[in-house]
């Protein structure tokens, strides 16, 4: 009777509906609670929240690479279903709150009070093997603590017993207790492992070299980190948010291939890269107005990926809240679609929509929490573009003055983050201008691909209002402007030849017709525009500095 009821309340725990949104939410919780009880025990120690800010992005993004890898091992290793390993995982979570309490504890009864302190793995690769070996070395006071070996060995026996209540095999039992361990190890020991590989010493690399890498004040995209434990906080977060990212990723090809394939080739590649030379754009712009200097290093460029990152996921949250609003449109105009071809849910859609707004929110706060409120600005162009019932993308003119100011600012974002007072202060005013006034009369020219989905859902494109020959000549005349504008505003004349090169092409891309035909179709006239805007940038950037 008692196993019977037993038996029933597990299987209520497990069969619980839970949906992906509320799996974040308590791993962010119980992450908080892991870091309120670590700072209760310190007596609340006085920081900034610049400090609590990656100390939680830290902890959050260390736990769920974590998370995400565990519950892969127990689908793969252990036979058990997805939702059931996310359920029982979730559970066991739990532990982390922990280990700061044995380590108080165990302090006040054998150490008198001596306060513990837990951190990483940094020794050499000799030292790391002999840790290795004796579960995490011989110095459980500070490093890999008393109270995290504790946790360590209860989770690795708990996915032990769960394996082994799953499938009765030893091997397999073993095996996720040793990939448990194995996987513990290498993100405890990871500063080490990532000081081996970016240093010249690699394989001679000793422990004060790691804690010289690691810990060591430091300046990342022009942002200066002077206290060691912040530093560690913070490039430490860069790598983990990485990692993460990576991870997932490659989890959803293995998992759920033929949506993450539908996904990503709806990124629009053109436009990905555009936001992408519109980010370096603004560093460019700050390194040769703004008194910036980048100095290269490893944190530096790891900041710079993820900021690339971060203005790609909000780039494509932009694209989700674009295809749910305009499906009737993308039925005629764009019938490959993700949400056309059926493949995903509009409600699935947005949320995974809202996953990459946040996302691209908290790594570009990671990177200059300056560069993170512009990147909000974004997001909110983006809804008044998209969303009824402004819907501002329904007006000429006004539509492309908007898409221009959401490209300012991806601009400004680059900009900010490397200058040394982190603002648009000595960003120049004529500069800004140019380019506002060079996207509003050259970004029309991404309406040509949508001419017959717009026009029977009363979206008055410039294409639409005049059709796609006056329509293309109009465009090619803006882009013509665009390029000699940026002649005389900079006041170089070694770009006077590029620029009437480029804006002949293409005008010539753009109207060029042959028996009554366009030559080039609009996907293909967007893509060879967009080349030769891309290499007359290059130009443009080299004789900034030349």
């Amino acid at each position: 009777m008692y196993k019977q009821k037993i038996h029933n309340f597990i299987l209520s725990i497990i069969n619980t509906p839970y949906s992906i949104g509320n799996v974040v939410l308590t791993i962010l919780a119980i992450v908080l609670v892991r870091l309120g009880v670590e700072n209760w025990l310190s007596l609340f120690s006085t920081h900034t929240p610049y400090f609590y800010f990656y100390e939680f992005l830290h902890t959050a993004s260390f736990f769920f690479l974590f998370f995400i890898i565990c519950i892969f091992l127990m689908i793969k290793i252990g036979t058990i279903s997805q939702k059931t390993s996310i359920t029982i995982f979730l559970f066991a979570f739990l532990m982390i709150i922990l280990p700061p309490v044995f380590d108080r504890i165990i302090s006040m009864m054998y150490f008198d009070n001596m306060a513990f302190v837990s951190y990483y793995l940094f020794d050499s690769p000799t030292g790391l093997g002999k840790s290795f070996i004796t579960f995490f070395g011989d110095k459980p006071r500070d490093g890999i603590t008393y109270g995290t070996r504790i946790m360590a060995i209860c989770a690795i026996i708990f996915f032990g017993f769960i394996t082994w209540l799953k499938t009765k095999k030893a091997t397999r039992t073993a095996l996720i207790m040793l990939a448990t361990y194995v996987i513990f190890f290498f993100m405890s020991s990871l500063p080490s492992i990532i000081t081996f590989t970016a240093s010249s010493k690699h394989l001679a690399t000793q422990k004060a070299d790691v804690a010289g890498f690691i810990a060591s004040p430091t300046t990342i995209l022009g942002n200066a980190i002077t206290n060691p434990v912040l530093a560690v906080s913070i490039k430490m977060s860069l790598i983990y948010v990485l990692l993460g990212i990576i991870v997932t990723l490659i989890i959803l090809y293995k998992t759920k291939k033929n949506l993450f394939i539908a996904l990503a080739t709806n990124i629009r590649p053109i436009q990905t890269i555009y936001h992408i030379g519109l980010l370096c754009l603004g560093m460019c712009i700050a390194l040769t107005f703004g008194d910036a200097i980048l100095l290269p290093s490893f944190f530096s460029a790891l900041a710079f990926i993820l900021l690339c990152i971060a203005i790609i996921f909000a780039w494509y949250s932009t694209v989700i809240l674009n295809d749910c609003v305009d499906q009737k449109i993308d039925v005629i105009s764009n019938p490959s679609r993700p949400l056309i071809t059926g493949i995903i849910d509009v409600v699935s859609y947005k949320k995974i929509g809202i996953i990459f707004a946040i996302l691209s929110i908290v790594i570009a706060t990671a990177i200059n929490g300056y560069a993170a409120l512009i990147l909000i600005i974004y997001h909110s162009l983006s809804f008044l573009y998209n969303t009824p019932p402004l819907r501002l993308k329904k007006f000429p003119i006004v539509a492309t003055f908007v898409a221009a100011l959401a490209s300012f600012f991806v601009v400004a974002i680059g900009f900010i983050t490397i200058s040394p007072d982190h603002s648009l202060n000595n960003f120049p005013p004529y500069v800004a201008v140019l380019l506002i006034v060079a996207y509003t009369i050259s970004l029309p020219i991404k309406d040509l691909k949508d001419i017959a989905g717009d026009k029977a859902n009363d979206i008055y494109t410039i294409p639409v209002l005049f059709g796609e020959k006056t329509g293309r000549t109009i465009i090619a005349v803006g882009v013509f402007i665009s390029f000699m504008l940026s002649v005389f505003t900079f006041g170089t004349k070694i770009l006077l030849i590029p620029a009437l090169l480029a804006s002949t092409l293409s005008f010539w891309t753009l109207v060029g017709h042959k028996n009554n035909k366009f030559i080039f179709s609009p996907k293909q006239t967007i893509g060879i525009t967009f080349l030769i805007v891309s290499l007359y940038a290059i130009i443009l950037v080299i004789s900034f500095f030349f």
